[in-house]
């Protein structure tokens, strides 16, 4: 199920990476701008059943920098005749920057954000709550990737799936001041599809197949009751006959 909404709820994902640019800028203003590229990985071992589809995610965060992070994604890998798709697309956004407002092109981007000391109580729509290792939680926007295989896929097949990715900070002119790219990569395995619980019985001892069946031992315990019985009769009557 996606996480489109999470209000009391958090996400933590498997991998945590922070990469604060060193590279800053001084603006006339007198400010000096930071630029974080932060992002976290879920799951990357996906597995799927032939025909089938499954959803990786990216999540993204902001909270060492002080710009606005642009970020496009692309799908620089993938086994021929798999569909990758991201959401959200690449679109068209319209940016104000310093007064002059300008046409990008992305798929997300991520305000700056503070650090959070404990998961919030409610989650902003589009967004999730992950946990960042040793400094505590903060909010991040999702990008899902999801692969569709063919019917005709062999199980047991592994694909694997490369997404790149660019963050883009504007300058005072709107134009791009610096970018830094990033690849993220997910190993998609095909299975068998899961059956539902199913029992049944292999042997019920009626066939000899190695239980106890009282009919299939019938005739031996009949034969050796028979000779019991005669090795026990049979002494008695001769020694009646010999009184006589």
């Amino acid at each position: 199920m996606r996480p489109r909404n999470l209000a009391l709820a958090l996400v933590t994902v498997a991998t945590v990476v922070v990469v604060v640019m060193g590279a800053t800028l001084a603006h006339a203003e007198g400010d000096t701008a930071t630029y974080n590229f932060a992002s976290a990985q879920g799951n990357k071992q996906l597995q799927v059943t032939p025909g089938g589809e499954v959803e990786g995610a990216i999540y993204f965060y902001n909270i060492d920098g002080n710009r606005i992070t642009h970020v496009t994604l692309e799908v620089s890998e993938a086994p021929a005749g798999w569909d990758v798709e991201i959401e959200p697309a690449q679109h068209e956004v319209d940016v104000e920057v310093s007064g002059t407002v300008v046409t990008i092109v992305e798929n997300l981007h991520v305000e700056p954000s503070e650090l959070l000391e404990e998961e919030p109580a409610s989650v902003p729509d589009g967004m999730v709550c992950i946990a960042v290792p040793g400094r505590g939680y903060t909010l991040a926007v999702p990008a899902y990737i999801t692969v569709s295989v063919p019917e005709s896929e062999d199980i047991g097949r592994s694909g694997d799936i490369r997404i790149a990715g660019e963050a883009e900070w504007l300058g005072q002119g709107g134009a791009a001041a610096i970018k830094q790219a990033r690849d993220f990569d997910f190993t998609v395995s095909v299975v068998a599809e899961a059956s539902g619980y199913t029992e049944s019985i292999i042997d019920d001892g009626t066939d000899g197949g190695g239980g106890f069946s009282l009919m299939s031992w019938l005739p031996a315990i009949v034969a050796a009751v028979v000779v019991l019985l005669g090795a026990v009769l049979i002494p008695c009557l001769v020694v009646k006959r010999k009184k006589r």
